[in-house]
């Protein structure tokens, strides 16, 4: 499976190693003809953009490029964090509605909002020592990621199930639900092609995104292309797949 567009990774901004122009130009090497920087958000600790602001920012200067880069879509998105149990993120609304995409994911180490929020954090940690605790975090997690996605318009569920366990089946309706892509992470190779097969049971989409955070992985997107035909997965269920781009 060949894909057109690569919408996850992450520059200087937060915790990437090179500049937007460096990840556009990677992208034009590949030749993508959509990419989407998609930085961590503010709560991430040690990898998170310094502020909301850093996303306007970023999207001031994508549109600067553009005319440079006539070949490749050049898109604004973020990576928030669901900070409590209710599915809150670390973005505002206003910097959402301002942003051409929104990816939303679980991270293990970010600060979380509210006592309710550190309880979760810290049960996510506890069920790494006790399995016993596994169903309950497991629930828990899906629980939060399901509230983000009914609350705010969620393109895609960033690597879920990575770091931080959810209930596959229970996900996989809420996205097909609310039109939320499932993102294979090649950059992580994960989720794996039990996981893959199991997702798409329930008719969700999904997305091969890189994670970049160097330019030489911008389009790096082999693993999804593995895993998805590994698992029967057509393009047509595949949003940045080549042959769905020529349909649509």
């Amino acid at each position: 499976m060949k894909f057109m567009g690569d919408y996850h990774m992450h520059t200087a901004y937060s915790d990437g190693r090179g500049t937007v122009e460096e990840m556009a130009a990677a992208a034009r090497r590949r030749h993508l003809s959509a990419i989407g920087v998609a930085e961590h958000g503010p709560r991430s600790i040690g990898t998170g953009v310094k502020n909301e602001k850093s996303y306007l920012e970023i999207k001031a200067k994508l549109q600067a490029l553009q005319p440079s880069f006539p070949d490749i879509h050049l898109l604004a998105g973020a990576e928030a964090n669901v900070i409590n149990p209710g599915g809150m993120l670390d973005i505002t609304r206003d910097t959402i509605k301002r942003l051409d995409y929104l990816l939303v994911g679980l991270h293990p180490f970010v600060l979380p909002q509210g006592w309710k929020g550190w309880g979760w954090m810290l049960k996510n940690q506890a069920g790494k020592i006790f399995p016993s605790l596994d169903h309950r975090v497991r629930n828990a997690n899906t629980k939060a990621l399901k509230e983000a996605i009914y609350s705010y318009d969620v393109w895609a569920v960033s690597h879920p199930g990575l770091g931080m366990p959810i209930e596959i089946a229970e996900l996989a309706k809420a996205c097909q639900a609310k039109d939320t892509a499932w993102e294979i992470n090649a950059g992580h190779c994960f989720p794996s092609c039990r996981e893959v097969l199991e997702a798409a049971r329930y008719g969700v989409e999904f997305v091969v995104n890189s994670d970049a955070h160097f330019p030489e992985t911008v389009g790096d997107l082999s693993y999804g292309s593995w895993v998805l035909e590994k698992a029967g997965v057509p393009a047509e269920r595949v949003r940045n797949a080549k042959m769905r781009a020529f349909k649509e």
